[in-house]
């Protein structure tokens, strides 16, 4: 262990990391817990090559590893939330959504996520405070538009949905699930035919876009 330069493999995980070698980046950071097992940063950076691998629980317990040694690395708790919020944790995700929060009060993406996993929790009143806020704070927050049409979905509600969807579309041309949403919702035939081809041509291999196309010829007796 004395003989690994800590540093060099911390800098060789981060460019794998930045590369999306991910599997690679796990062993230089292994190296580097294994050479320096109190220091929180390679538990950090390896709770994200986790994360980004799909392997929750494993990024879960990293980012706590981390925490542990250094509570001050807010971002941590962000990667720990969005762990939890996956799955299905909501308490837990919240928290740690919370304390980073504490040091970025602002954070876009972090209220964002903190309104989803309110809406998945079954608190869409706190959802939608949130991301009311967020359009008023920044109207072109694309996201925020779409989660608040997903809520509006949620209640029935397809004209305001329809409103929120135009304003996401509008803000953000490459997202095709905001092109199906639409296209499910929209009365005009003719104009929810637009929408879905523009989401197939934005996402060709989604099999829902296809299942929604397919109903939307039915409906036009094609």
């Amino acid at each position: 262990n004395a003989q690994i330069n800590t540093e060099q493999v911390m800098r060789s995980g981060k460019n794998a990391l930045a590369y999306n070698d991910y599997m690679l980046s796990i062993q230089y950071f292994n190296l580097a817990i294994q050479s320096e097992p109190n220091q929180a940063i390679p538990y950090f950076y390896r709770a994200i090559a986790k994360f980004n691998l799909e392997d929750f629980v494993g990024a879960e317990i990293d980012a706590t590893e981390a925490i542990k040694r250094n509570p001050f690395i807010r971002d941590v708790f962000e990667v720990r939330g969005a762990a939890r919020q996956l799955m299905r944790n909501y308490d837990g995700a919240l928290g740690d959504y919370q304390k980073a929060l504490d040091a970025l009060p602002q954070n876009r993406h972090i209220l964002y996520n903190m309104a989803i996993v309110y809406k998945e929790n079954g608190d869409e009143a706190k959802s939608e405070k949130i991301l009311k806020q967020l359009v008023q704070d920044s109207p072109d927050n694309y996201r925020a538009y779409r989660g608040l049409a997903i809520l509006k979905l949620s209640d029935k509600d397809s004209i305001v949905a329809l409103e929120y969807l135009d304003s996401t579309i509008r803000l953000n041309q490459t997202n095709y699930v905001d092109y199906m949403l639409r296209s499910y919702i929209e009365k005009d035939y003719d104009k929810a035919l637009l929408d879905i081809n523009e989401a197939i041509k934005l996402s060709p291999y989604s099999s829902m876009c296809y299942v929604v196309r397919a109903q939307l010829y039915y409906k036009m007796n094609n």
